[in-house]
């Protein structure tokens, strides 16, 4: 079985240690940061399970990194706060927090919502892959796993890919990728779409500029080909 990752992001060392301790006794394993700057870095390389992140970081708000974390990770953040305001919990949870604990608080009590939390997401995990042949969508991460490689990707590109993916091997439209993605009421046009599978490319193309698993059908649309496929052309 698996142990569970655990981010810490806050600016008392005294927190992230305590959290550490309390986790790692749970037999989860723990990287932190003190900085919302380094916790970006982080996150992309320990892909953590469940973040645990302070509201108030030093010369940061821990809810603006919250809101830019959520464009390469679904894993559910529990908030820290000594903040008691209704605004500020309610501003945590809309823009991507999970948990709400307030400061100073009970390490059991926290342990416990981490926890629930893991379960939770853990209930039905297979159920959020989608494999194909040469890759595999994690709904969860928001990400494409190709051999042993994650990439994560924003939320546009992975719906752009997790919808190309459902309709393996079949043309899909311009319109319908934009009128699903971006919505009729949206102030972009539909060659935004062009610019969002051009950046998925350079990231699951060996070649973007000689795609072989997003092509493009010309005058009708894309097509995602699946790697079995690919073998039988050539």
């Amino acid at each position: 079985m698996d142990m569970h990752k655990i981010m810490i992001v806050d600016d008392d060392p005294n927190i992230c240690e305590i959290v550490q301790v309390y986790c790692e006794r749970e037999g989860f394993i723990c990287s932190y940061s003190y900085s919302g700057a380094e916790a970006m870095k982080l996150l992309a390389s320990f892909e953590p399970d469940l973040i645990v992140l302070d509201v108030l970081l030093a010369n940061e708000n821990g809810i603006d990194w919250c809101r830019n974390a959520r464009i390469y990770t679904n894993a559910p953040i529990v908030f820290l706060s000594s903040r008691e305001e209704d605004e500020v919990k309610i501003s945590a949870l809309s823009y991507g927090g999970d948990d709400y604990v307030t400061k100073p608080f009970s390490p059991g009590v926290l342990m416990a919502k981490i926890k629930a939390h893991l379960r939770r997401v853990s209930t039905g995990r297979r159920e959020q892959l989608l494999e194909l042949p040469g890759l595999t969508l994690d709904y969860y991460a928001q990400s494409v796993i190709m051999g042993s490689e994650t990439i994560f990707l924003t939320k546009k590109e992975f719906s752009l890919l997790s919808y190309l993916a459902q309709n393996v091997n079949r043309v899909v439209t311009v319109d319908t990728l934009f009128q699903l993605i971006w919505g009729m009421e949206s102030l972009e046009d539909t060659r935004t779409v062009a610019v969002h599978i051009s950046n998925l490319r350079k990231k699951i193309e060996a070649d973007p500029v000689n795609p072989e698993r997003i092509i493009t059908i010309r005058g009708a649309g894309y097509m995602l080909v699946a790697r079995s496929a690919l073998q039988a052309r050539t």
